[in-house]
């Protein structure tokens, strides 16, 4: 019988929380404690208890881009030793222990998503030609709950890939194939609170998204990868003054969360023929208001409408579409932020403006008020620094809920009217 004695090691433990600037996957910074490893022997071999073994294994930060494949694993040292049986890894690869089998363990890592579950991506390689990256939940005392493929590669033909974005309960998964042209298959995943994993959304991306090879050939020329945008929000549009010319809005996952999410955001102007980007912007979620909580970041829009704010320029706009949550407290409101070109980039010239607004409270059956704000800008002869100046035509709309006398609900709506103006400050449009 193999006898091993028992061990002290010193351990990493995370002590960081869920970072809010972006920044590449890592580490977690990690203070020393000491943990006594107690061996366990089962079949005349001496191996780790499943929480011994999970101590062991690095934890990295989330959200988390899986892209595992060959390349990363190019010498010995790029290998990193599993404890296949304190993990159970049977339970997700029957045949592992077979006889003849060629399974080779490569590498791991723990995610902290729950305290209520452990998560573990354990990668292997299954002969000489496939490696994939699996994501395993377990219950606290080692129990497997549930598992889901992360990432996958294969050298045979090099047809296919699958990579991942693992965030706090959510599981975004590409499934990448190359034929005439590159195809993604996106599927998301819920993580619920006891661990299990459910599909809940699947696309294929050159179908729902407009300009798809273009959105594709931007991603590649900003550097960034398709899994660090949210691909449901990106937008595409035609540009009326340039043949050839179009605008494209990639929003840029920053950090997220159930029901939670903050995005940069990347404005382009780009030949949609050749793909060459020549005017861009970016600002980052600390500013940019494109955030989605309790209110809804739903739609982003552009607009291409005859902004001429100079004889020279015309500015185009990108609308924002937000909603509430609350059914006792309807909440909707769309901003307005206007761009024009300046050299190779895009100037903001107007930031975020409340174009519609509305919102209320009622008692979710009949008694309540509701007020509704629509804002029209009107282009002006005047101008202030040389820009023209827009004239802001204000409807709102306020509507009273009530009972008569027979119970049943009466509304009664009101509008009225103002008139408002934007100047422009020699940086920007402000409401007068």
């Amino acid at each position: 019988m193999k006898i091993v004695y028992a061990v002290w090691v010193a351990l990493l433990i995370s002590c960081n929380q869920k970072p809010k600037e972006k920044k590449e996957p890592e580490l977690v910074e990690q203070e020393e404690s000491v943990v006594h490893l107690e061996p366990v022997v089962d079949h005349g071999e001496t191996t780790l208890g499943f929480k011994e073994a999970m101590a062991l294994i690095k934890v990295k930060q989330v959200p988390q881009i899986d892209t595992t494949n060959f390349d990363r694993f190019i010498d010995e040292d790029d290998i990193s030793e599993i404890d296949a049986q304190a993990l159970g890894i049977e339970g997700i690869y029957p045949d592992f222990h077979d006889e003849g089998s060629k399974y080779r363990a490569m590498d791991s890592y723990r995610l902290e998503l729950s305290p209520n579950f452990h998560t573990v991506v354990v990668t292997y390689r299954k002969g000489d030609h496939e490696m994939e990256s699996t994501l395993i939940n377990y219950d606290l005392e080692g129990n497997i709950i549930d598992h889901q493929l992360v990432a996958y590669d294969e050298i045979a033909e090099s047809m296919s890939r699958v990579e991942s974005r693992i965030s706090g309960n959510k599981i975004t998964v590409h499934h990448i194939f190359w034929a005439e042209k590159k195809e993604i298959e996106q599927k998301e995943y819920s993580i619920h609170g006891d661990g299990i994993i459910e599909e809940m959304d699947s696309r294929t991306l050159s179908n729902t998204l407009a300009e798809y090879t273009l959105v594709l050939s931007i991603l590649d020329k900003l550097q960034l990868h398709p899994l660090a945008v949210n691909m449901s929000l990106v937008t595409a549009k035609a540009m009326p003054q340039y043949p050839g010319g179009e605008i494209v809005v990639i929003p840029e996952i920053v950090d997220e969360g159930e029901h939670y999410f903050e995005l940069n955001s990347h404005i382009v102007m780009a030949n949609a023929h050749t793909g060459e980007i020549t005017h861009r912007f970016f600002e980052s979620a600390k500013t940019n208001q494109w955030v989605s909580d309790a209110i809804v970041l739903k739609e982003i829009k552009i607009d291409t409408a005859p902004y001429h704010v100079t004889e020279a320029k015309r500015a185009f706009g990108i609308r924002v579409y937000y909603y509430g949550m609350s059914h006792a407290n309807p909440y909707e409101n769309e901003t307005l932020s206007f761009f024009v070109e300046s050299g190779q980039s895009l100037q903001k010239v107007l930031n975020n403006y409340s174009v519609m607004e509305y919102g209320g409270e009622w008692d979710t059956d009949c008694l309540g008020e509701f007020q509704r704000t629509e804002k029209l800008l009107i282009l002006s002869e005047e101008q202030t620094n040389g820009w023209f100046d827009f004239l802001v035509k204000n409807k709102i709309t306020e509507t009273i809920n009530e009972e008569d006398e027979s119970g049943e609900c009466i509304s009664k709506e009101t509008t009225s009217t103002k008139t408002s103006r934007l100047k422009f400050n020699g940086e920007e449009y402000k409401s007068e």
